[in-house]
């Protein structure tokens, strides 16, 4: 690895974006909901907040949770990033050059990823989305519901052992 030459993040795809959303789901889910807290967005709503804004705090949280979750999330990282950075140079950044890179210069791609338009504007909608979605409510719950009994019986003429 060439530590004299920058990385270049590319504009994201849709194939990043579910590179992406393997890393999310390695860092896990009590994780991630901490980061869409549906009270804490309605504030930053209600306070005026930008939309941007808000998706760029929410990126930033995410950002802190996965760097407390790199151990979970090393292989879907590697993937995620090789697949959209390159060096300066137009060559591509190679898991071997991820695992030789110094911890800092590390943490900082991970958080320039957390500030790229792409990045923002996926936790934005997902803020959007999260502060629309409708509640649960106790009286809808079916947890105490018992579930229907279903007898299997065989067809006949048909031999039972296969």
């Amino acid at each position: 690895m060439d530590n004299s030459m920058d990385m270049v993040i590319l504009d994201l795809t849709v194939d990043n974006a579910f590179d992406f959303c393997a890393v999310l789901d390695a860092v896990g889910v009590s994780k991630l909901a901490d980061v869409f807290d549906k009270t804490e967005i309605a504030a930053m709503q209600k306070s005026g907040e930008g939309t941007k804004s808000i998706g760029m705090a929410l990126a930033l949280k995410a950002a802190g949770a996965l760097i407390g979750s790199i151990p979970n999330a090393r292989e879907p990282l590697y993937t995620f990033l090789t697949g959209c950075v390159q060096w300066s140079n137009g060559h591509p950044v190679t898991r071997d050059d991820l695992r030789g890179m110094k911890i800092g210069k590390f943490v900082g791609l991970i958080k320039e990823f957390a500030k790229q338009e792409d990045i923002v504007d996926f936790f934005t909608d997902a803020a959007e989305f999260m502060a629309s979605a409708p509640t649960a409510s106790v009286s809808s719950s079916i947890a105490d519901t018992p579930a229907p009994e279903i007898t299997l019986t065989e067809r006949s003429g048909e031999d039972a052992s296969t």
